[in-house]
């Protein structure tokens, strides 16, 4: 019982070893890709974007930060859009309903930047600010 199934194994090994030989002789290849990380580069664009001075640091990971502003989110807003034109950045897109939740996104030669702001619920002039950051490809 046991030789037919080695038999069977070496007859498919066989077989599948003369595709490969005969593929090859076809002109047929592959390709393989090899990914770089580009996580340090992102952190260091993340860790360029200035926040305002009164936020708080509330979460940090290599992908985003996040603070508490002690501010309306017309304040933060305004806050990146006086300082990162000076930092290279420009505005390229603007999202949300600009009263309770707001979405920039920043462009520069380094690479894109999302700045998410979420004014706090209740009676109160609070803002959450999330910023993650994608650097741009070297040498692409």
């Amino acid at each position: 019982m046991r030789q037919p199934t080695v038999r069977l194994l070496l007859a498919a090994t066989l077989t599948l070893a003369s595709l490969s030989v005969n593929a090859a002789s076809h002109g047929q290849f592959s390709v393989g890709v090899q990914v770089v990380s580009s996580a340090p580069a992102d952190r260091a664009l993340l860790a360029s974007v200035p926040a305002p001075a009164t936020a708080a640091l509330i979460q940090a990971s290599r992908t985003a930060r996040h603070h508490a502003f002690p501010g309306t989110l017309a304040q933060a807003a305004d806050f990146f859009r006086a300082t990162l034109p000076g930092n290279g950045w420009h505005l390229v897109q603007l999202g949300g309903d600009s009263e309770q939740a707001q979405l920039q996104v920043w462009e520069s030669d380094q690479g894109r930047v999302l700045v998410r702001l979420q004014a706090a619920l209740g009676n109160t002039s609070a803002t959450r600010i999330s910023l993650s950051a994608s650097a741009k490809a070297q040498g692409v």
